[in-house]
């Protein structure tokens, strides 16, 4: 259509086409950049720092004869989503460098398929240890704190 009516050749056609291929991977990695650097300087080593502190307080509570039982399961259950996101924060950095496929469609497609789903896979733990970790843990601010305090 655009061939036809003289708007563009096919040339420029493909050019704008692999452009916006381009474009689309550049804005992928860097969010994948982001979401590496953040998850492995601030919200790990956060929730770690909260782990060992929850961890202290059960050893102290149990030393003083009482239950810990509830602190264990809630030290339980961040470890689980812990090392859950530390998986996918690996698996997510390992293809991150591989992201470049030689084609610009390749790499794309690559990006939308691999590094896409390895971001998610990262996002669901991560989401879960921010409803779990206390808040002065908590290395940014919560999705209640931005959508109800000013």
């Amino acid at each position: 259509l655009f061939v036809k009516n003289k708007i563009c050749s096919a040339d420029e056609i493909r050019a704008r086409y692999e452009i916006e291929l381009e474009s689309y991977s550049k804005q992928i990695n860097i969010e994948a950049l982001t979401m590496i650097d953040m998850a492995s300087k601030d919200i790990l080593p956060s929730v770690i720092k909260y782990t060992t502190e929850l961890a202290a307080s059960i050893n102290e509570v149990v030393s003083a004869g009482a239950d810990a039982s509830v602190q264990k399961e809630t030290l339980d259950e961040i470890t689980v989503y812990l090392k859950e996101a530390k998986t996918a924060l690996t698996t997510l950095k390992a293809d991150q460098a591989e992201a470049e496929k030689g084609c610009v469609k390749c790499t794309a497609e690559f990006y939308r398929d691999v590094i896409k789903a390895d971001m998610a896979a990262l996002r669901t733990p991560v989401d879960i240890l921010e409803t779990l970790v206390d808040s002065e843990y908590w290395p940014m601010p919560t999705y209640g704190e931005l959508l109800f305090e000013a």
